[in-house]
């Protein structure tokens, strides 16, 4: 770490900054050569918006820019191994007063070296990464941008990256068993398998990424990222509306934001497309070729262009209803709303309050921990701090909805259970359409995923969520259906 100061009892006029920095257990106190405002300056240490306000001004402009040259060059001595003992001040000093008495071209050429230098360590690189693909300088092979989704991927990853990484590693310190200590982190910190697949895939990218750029020459760190096999029971429960309910859901009489996110929600069923394709249509996506209607879209995600045939009359109800003009939802409303929706369905409709066993995400572990802490604290008459107070109060009001602690009910194995209401969310009208068109058994694979989008097979099996005993029954029908035909055949 490096802290900037002045070492000057004046209170007015102009005086050098100071760098202290700290490395390898030796302390340096090198003048900077930075004059700056003493008035000014002192101003400026008393707060961060003060700090914002001095770095907004001309002169704070520029001494804000010396300050991260001056960084550069240090982290370059050191990367370089030419500050090693006390008797290396001089190098320091000598540095320091080229960048900042240089000339324009020396101070970029420094600032060059010590960029590219940062690009060979993991978070170096990362920094590197993210603000490429977040302002759009960084694109994918195909010449497209990052998708705001995928950013918020890489955003989350890197809060782990330096929370695992205490101190920036060179690539060439990656292994098998860092690795491996990362994976363990992550089930430390209570994340599902297919979210700790998700950043291992990430620590993976980022290792490729710098290889194909020349900053990461250990093969090594290439191989040694192994996805954690998910089990089912790993899994939360993916379910999907029949046929039956969605007719109840269209029937249902709401009002408010109940009915749009309902209203919505049923484009997504009929059209088997992604909250971010179908929240988006709008009267230019549907079409009429050869007296037959279409939803044409180009896919958010995928970029790929698909065709959708509007075989139910109810799509044309609900855009005439909001003359093709559909509020705006975003998606942490939807998930919210649309299970107070299969709420009130679940008062009339049995199959909404059937109970599915499930998983809990890292957000609800640590919520039921909090609780049940908290509980175990107010047993014994602890006072609360006000912080844990409002907690307990959002928390135990939650409890006495799903009938005491812990928050989430559990069946007599202690496996948490949850009605198919509480399950739905924005990608069940994508999981539900797609699976009552495959339950039909009148399209291809080929023909489905023409509508869905789906590049591979398996990831359009993904959807299909077809139940074990549906599937039972599938092929006992079709194994009676070919009996008989042979019965017939024999005759």
């Amino acid at each position: 770490m490096s802290q900037f100061f002045l070492r000057t009892n004046k209170s007015e006029g102009k005086a050098p900054l100071y760098v202290r920095t700290r490395r390898k257990g030796i302390l340096f106190c090198v003048s900077t050569g930075i004059m700056v405002d003493v008035k000014e300056w002192t101003k400026a240490q008393k707060s961060l918006s003060a700090m914002q306000r001095y770095e907004r001004t001309e002169e704070g402009e520029r001494v804000h820019n010396l300050q991260v040259d001056v960084m550069k060059a240090i982290e370059v001595l050191y990367a370089e191994n030419k500050v090693q003992s006390k008797e290396d001040k001089v190098v320091l000093e000598q540095a320091l007063s080229r960048v900042v008495n240089g000339t324009v071209e020396e101070i970029q050429q420094v600032a060059k070296v010590a960029t590219e230098k940062s690009k060979t360590t993991v978070l170096g690189f990362f920094n590197y990464f993210y603000a490429g693909i977040s302002d759009g300088s960084i694109r994918h092979g195909n010449n497209s941008d990052y998708s705001s989704g995928t950013v918020v991927v890489w955003k989350a990853f890197g809060e782990n990256l330096k929370e695992y990484c205490k101190k920036d590693i060179p690539f060439d310190d990656i292994d098998k068993p860092f690795a491996d200590r990362f994976t363990l982190y992550l089930l430390k910190q209570g994340y599902m398998s297919n979210t700790i697949n998700k950043k291992v895939s990430c620590f993976r990218k980022l290792c490729n990424l710098a290889a194909m750029e020349g900053y990461n020459k250990n093969a090594v760190s290439l191989r040694v990222w192994k996805d954690k096999a998910v089990k089912e029971i790993d899994k939360r429960a993916e379910i999907y509306l029949t046929d039956e309910e969605i007719d109840a859901m269209y029937e249902l009489k709401l009002t408010g934001d109940n009915e749009i996110v309902r209203d919505i929600f049923l484009l997504g069923y009929f059209s088997c497309q992604r909250y971010s394709d179908y929240c988006k249509l709008r009267e230019e996506n549907f079409i009429t070729y050869n007296k037959s209607g279409l939803i044409t879209l180009t896919q958010k995600k995928t970029k790929k262009k698909v065709e959708v045939p509007i075989f139910d009359n109810r799509v044309y109800e609900l855009c005439e209803k909001y003359h093709y003009d559909f509020p705006e939802i975003d998606v942490q409303k939807m998930n919210l709303k649309i299970k107070a929706v299969g709420y009130e369905l679940s008062k009339t409709v049995p199959s909404f309050r059937e109970k599915y066993v499930t998983v809990l995400t890292t957000v609800e572990k640590r919520s039921e921990n909090t609780y049940e802490k908290l509980l175990e604290k107010k047993k014994k008459g602890i006072k609360f701090t006000e912080n844990e107070r409002k907690w307990f109060h959002k928390l135990d009001k939650w409890a006495k909805i799903r009938n005491g602690s812990p928050l989430w009910e559990r069946n007599k194995h202690g496996e948490v259970v949850r009605s198919k209401y509480e399950l739905i969310c924005s990608h069940t009208a994508r999981r539900s359409g797609t699976t009552n068109l495959y339950k039909l058994g009148v399209l291809s694979d080929l023909e489905l995923r023409s509508i869905t989008g789906h590049e591979s097979q398996k990831n359009f099996e993904g959807y299909i969520r077809i139940g074990i005993s549906e599937q039972a029954l599938r092929v006992g029908d079709k194994i009676k259906a070919a009996m008989e035909a042979k019965k017939l055949v024999d005759k």
